[in-house]
């Protein structure tokens, strides 16, 4: 059994000629897609994967009238090879490292910190020392709706904030993905899929993480953090640091912080660097051909214009 949505589209190329496109799981508009889907995949069953995931394949190759572009990511590597194995033309259109924190066999706290380098653990001890000489350090779960609305409210402020300015700006001024979140973490306790946490100096709140969880393991989707003026002090090291404490006491195998390039992430990952990747699977037709030629030779011209 398996299910896999397409969102089918036309993109108007540079010569006038109309591109059939279909995205897995995405629509292809920015606006639409900034809930950033991460490890994209067919949906299929765990009883009979391979041979599900070959007909799904064998569908799209024998109805190609259906697309000449076919987009699926961010995904890892590991699930685009079973892609190209099927599909051999393809190119990259984003790739972005992916850090995770094995805790397999992880019973406390410092099993995991032993992981990590020297610098990293006395930032996180320095973080912790400075901030307990102002009340006591606590990292609360939004357990209730009334709590995880005012959670909400505070990351969905500081979130603005931050990215105000940059090119997509927060995903909290978009209508869509701020629905898509509250039906997500509102959902009814038995199907819900989400953390809200705090870290807390007193009352004072410092820092949220939002997390998504999956079987037995932990995503960090994203965080919320209030500004320090003192360098010396490392929040977000010490809030992830606080919830995979958390995870290991319940067991949990996995703290992933998905997609994204940062130095905190590579810091606390205890795993090797993988890659996500977003691939555009195109028909070898002369078209298609001759356009990821010209697509091709226009980056190199635009690599050697900034050299």
């Amino acid at each position: 059994m398996g299910l896999a949505i397409f969102t089918q589209r036309n993109e108007r190329s540079f010569l006038g000629i109309k591109i059939k496109q279909l995205w897995l799981h995405r629509s292809g508009e920015q606006a639409l897609d900034q809930m950033w889907i991460e490890h994209n995949d067919f949906l299929l069953h765990s009883s009979n994967v391979q041979s599900v995931r070959i007909a799904m394949l064998d569908y799209l190759i024998d109805n190609q009238y259906l697309w000449q572009e076919l987009y699926i990511g961010l995904s890892t590597d590991e699930k685009l090879d079973e892609f190209k194995h099927h599909l051999p033309y393809s190119r990259m259109d984003i790739t972005s490292p992916d850090f995770e924190v094995d805790l397999s066999g992880k019973t406390h706290i410092d099993d995991y910190l032993s992981d990590l380098s020297k610098n990293t653990r006395a930032q996180i001890r320095r973080t912790e020392k400075i901030l307990s000489q102002g009340g006591n350090l606590s990292l609360a779960l939004a357990s209730s709706d009334i709590l995880k609305r005012t959670y909400l409210d505070e990351i969905a402020a500081l979130h603005k904030e931050k990215w105000q300015d940059t090119e997509y700006g927060s995903g909290f001024n978009n209508p869509i993905f701020e629905r898509f979140h509250q039906d997500l973490i509102f959902a009814p306790e038995m199907s819900n899929v989400t953390n809200l946490y705090c870290l807390k100096v007193n009352n004072e709140a410092l820092a949220y993480i939002y997390i998504l969880k999956d079987n037995n393991a932990w995503y960090f989707y994203l965080s919320a953090m209030k500004n320090h003026t003192d360098n010396r002090i490392k929040i977000g090291l010490l809030a992830h640091t606080f919830i995979i404490k958390e995870a290991i006491a319940q067991n949990v195998n996995k703290y992933s912080f998905l997609a994204g390039e940062a130095r905190y992430k590579e810091s606390l990952s205890n795993m090797p660097t993988t890659r996500q990747k977003l691939m555009c699977f195109y028909q070898p037709t002369f078209l298609m051909r001759a356009r990821e030629a010209l697509r091709q030779i226009k980056h190199a011209l635009q690599k050697s214009f900034r050299h």
